[in-house]
């Protein structure tokens, strides 16, 4: 480790004039500069950026990346500063210093974060619980279960999660007890999958119970959480079978999967059964199953599935090829790159790649030349990268000026594990580049190949004038800061122990890195190129190639400590590796609209449902980004494309009915709200909003009636009251509207805020 350690140092010894211009940044006027500075610093992660980032924070409260950074740099000394910051915080402030207090793990800020868990403000009592949930100390558990009361939705479902992540067996009764009771099938469904990460075996009969509850997302994850409880593979099969049949596709593919686990069920008949369903869903729902389940005959059913007319399946099964394909199939793969289905096409360029067939570089070559698919052009760039045919370095050197940022991103990735040294004269132009990206993994590339010059450029560029190269300067010293950490932290085996021991389930966020290097062609120099090395000082090694699960463990680390700026870089990498990786894809939406970067969110989901054409949950979401980014009409089509799938999903139909209405839509609002009670029930809400369309249409007798059914759920209701009254007023029912108004002053509580308007009206009654 001292050896590590130092040569850590020599890097940051390097980089102290680019670290010291960051440290300047921290108190520029423009806000967005100083909070990618502080990000950058905590990526960088030198201990001698502690204090004046402390300093900071103290200084400006507001700066939100400046707790977070801090604890990124992961040295306990920092501890202190963020309590102190904390008991004097702004509200801007505080939910960060908490989710940056659980990214230190840290035991001493445990109090912090139990008090933290009844705080008044939601988004400190959210973050709380996703730091304790992080931390996984037991004595946490109270705390915690008592926070299952809270009336806020989104707190309760984060609760569940960080029980799950505690895995304390204590907390089986009461989430079997909030089950018992639970009408909100959301929350239902997550105490479910709870319940399978706890590993509780006294939880099986409530799984088993599940499997009869009304909803399918709950049915589904029972059968997730019964997998993952290690029964005996024939009691699970006993249980499982009877929804081999099932109507709904994801609960039949669940099933589906958890029978294959036992090995003396043949599982022939249900996957031919699948195949030969008319429901288009099932089959798509096979390909998901053949690329997960072992079993032997999964090809040859993948390509009877690529054979299929329908485009959304034949995506499925070109999803599942790519992670069960062998060299052995690389002519079907390069048969695929033909296919009229853009998705089919990606998914045989990114298993060419990934299987290294160089019989395939030329049609890839063509392949860029003639597609106008960006996406598939960009993996073309990545996959003759990891090929590593030198036939195709001229190629990609064309492409580094490619139109397409993606494209030239990709390029510069490429090249640098196609021809390691060599790679340095094409790289270094590229810092000039006018993508940030581009510039970001070119002078990665160039300082893990030991041009040191790169420090120099960036340190000019950290100096200009321009802010966009300001910026760019600064997001390329974040992706060397990440290259460090992973050189030196993320390869320690302390580090990977540690992230193993933390790595979340399937259904948890994920995470990404750079492309390993390939073994063959690069080297890795010493630290500072310039001092001549002997034989005493030994020469860094390259970092260890990274799997996959280990980078997902490293995105979750990011997301658990609160980090979403870093999580989504992280997740923008991985899927720049990996570009239909549905966990990460979801995620990062998930994450760009917490930031409320919606339109990125959109393009994320839409994305998802590109993949996943039968998942009504990725349509909701995609619905819900456009709407907030200003394309109701375009959301109101992500919402039929939901309710297609599943007539009676009631989020869906709400939403969409809420864009009628904002938009004046009053029939079509009207249309949908009635859908909503015949689907759900009556409630006031829905009542209320159906009443009010009824009046805006002028169909004064039907908003009446439905107003008057408000008040019978809710004798409160002051909107009703008030809307009622102008119906009757209208209709001439002066009376009537005189002493509904005298009612409702009697039974609104006057602390209302629609009291006052119910008396004004009654005033201007008594007036006239």
């Amino acid at each position: 480790m001292a050896n590590t350690d130092r040569q850590r140092q020599e890097y940051f010894n390097l980089l102290k004039p680019c670290i010291r211009k960051l440290t300047g940044f921290l108190s520029h006027s423009d806000a967005r500069l100083r909070s990618e500075a502080a990000k950058t610093l905590g990526l960088i992660g030198d201990t001698e950026a502690i204090k004046p980032m402390t300093e900071a924070l103290l200084r400006e409260k507001q700066e939100e990346q400046m707790p977070l950074a801090l604890a990124n740099i992961g040295d306990k000394s920092v501890l202190e500063p963020l309590l102190n910051a904390y008991a004097t915080a702004g509200p801007e402030i505080r939910p960060n210093i908490i989710l940056a207090l659980g990214n230190l793990k840290d035991e001493r800020a445990l109090p912090i974060l139990i008090e933290a868990a009844s705080d008044m403000d939601p988004n400190v009592r959210f973050n709380s619980i996703t730091s304790l949930g992080k931390l996984k100390h037991p004595d946490a558990l109270s705390c915690l279960l008592s926070s299952l009361g809270d009336s806020n939705e989104w707190i309760f479902l984060n609760v569940v999660h960080a029980l799950s992540l505690i895995k304390s067996h204590k907390a089986t009764a009461p989430l079997v007890a909030f089950y018992s009771k639970e009408t909100n099938a959301r929350k239902r469904s997550a105490i479910i999958t709870a319940l399978g990460e706890l590993g509780d075996l006294t939880a099986v009969s409530t799984l088993t119970s599940a499997l009869k509850d009304p909803d399918d997302r709950v049915k589904a994850n029972s059968i997730e959480s019964l997998t993952r409880l290690n029964i005996p593979p024939d009691k699970l099969a006993n249980l499982v079978q009877p929804f081999l049949r099932h109507p709904n596709n994801r609960v039949r593919g669940n099933a589906a999967v958890a029978t294959s686990k036992c090995k003396s069920v043949d599982m022939e008949p249900t996957l031919q059964a699948m195949l030969e369903d008319e429901n288009r869903s099932v089959r798509a729902t096979l390909g998901y199953v053949l690329s997960v389940i072992d079993y032997g005959e999964s090809i040859e059913l993948i390509i009877e599935l690529l054979k299929d007319k329908d485009p959304d399946i034949r995506k499925n099964a070109a999803a599942a090829l790519t992670k069960k394909a062998t060299p052995a199939h690389s002519e079907l793969l390069i048969r695929m790159l033909s296919d009229t289905v853009p998705f089919v096409r990606l998914q045989a360029v990114i298993a060419l790649g990934n299987l290294k067939i160089a019989a395939s570089a030329p049609w890839l070559i063509r392949m860029l030349k003639t597609d106008r698919n960006f996406k598939i052009r960009s993996s073309v760039v990545t996959s003759l990268g990891k090929i590593g045919d030198r036939a195709s370095l001229k190629t990609l050197q064309s492409s580094l000026k490619d139109r397409d940022s993606r494209v030239r991103a990709n390029a510069v990735e490429a090249i640098e594990e196609m021809a390691g040294e060599e790679a340095i004269p094409l790289l270094h132009p590229m810092l000039s580049d006018s993508d940030s990206r581009t510039v970001s993994n070119a002078a990665k590339a160039l300082f893990k190949l030991g041009d040191t010059s790169v420090v120099t450029s960036l340190e000019n560029m950290l100096s200009s004038q321009d802010m966009a190269t300001k910026l760019s300067a600064v997001y390329a010293m974040g992706e060397i800061g990440r290259y460090i950490k992973e050189k030196y932290i993320l390869a320690s085996p302390q580090e990977q122990e540690q992230t193993s021991s933390q790595a979340p389930s399937v259904a948890q966020q994920q995470a990404a890195t750079a492309h390993p290097q390939s073994e063959t062609n690069k080297q890795t120099p010493s630290a500072i190129r310039t001092q001549q090395t002997t034989p005493s000082s030994p020469v860094p090694q390259p970092p260890p190639t990274l799997t996959k699960e280990t980078l997902q463990s490293a995105i979750a680390t990011a997301v658990k400590g609160g980090n979403i700026q870093k999580a989504i870089s992280l997740s923008e990498e991985l899927l720049a590796r990996w570009p239909h990786d549905l966990p990460t894809i979801s995620l990062a939406g998930n994450l760009n609209a917490k930031l409320g970067k919606f339109e990125k969110a959109a393009e994320l989901y839409k994305k998802l449902t590109e993949i996943e054409p039968f998942n009504e949950e990725a349509y909701l979401l995609l619905g819900i980004s456009l709407v907030k980014s200003g394309k109701p009409n375009q959301a109101i089509t992500a919402f039929k494309s939901a309710l297609k799938l599943k007539p009676d999903f009631h989020p869906a139909r709400i939403n969409l009915a809420s864009v009628y209405i904002s938009s004046s839509s009053w029939q079509e609002a009207v249309s949908q709200l009635e859908e909503i009670i015949k689907y759900g029930g009556e409630n006031t809400q829905i009542l209320a909003n159906l009443a009010f369309s009824y009046q805006k249409m002028n169909n004064l007798e039907k908003a009446s009636e439905v107003y008057r059914k408000v008040l019978i759920l809710d004798s409160k209701h002051a909107n009703s009251f008030y809307n009622l009254a102008l119906i009757l007023i209208k209709q001439g029912k002066e009376a009537q509207a005189k002493q509904l108004l005298r009612r409702s002053l009697n039974a609104v509580p006057e602390d209302h805020p629609g009291r006052k308007h119910l008396q004004n009206l009654l005033n201007r009654f008594t007036q006239q």
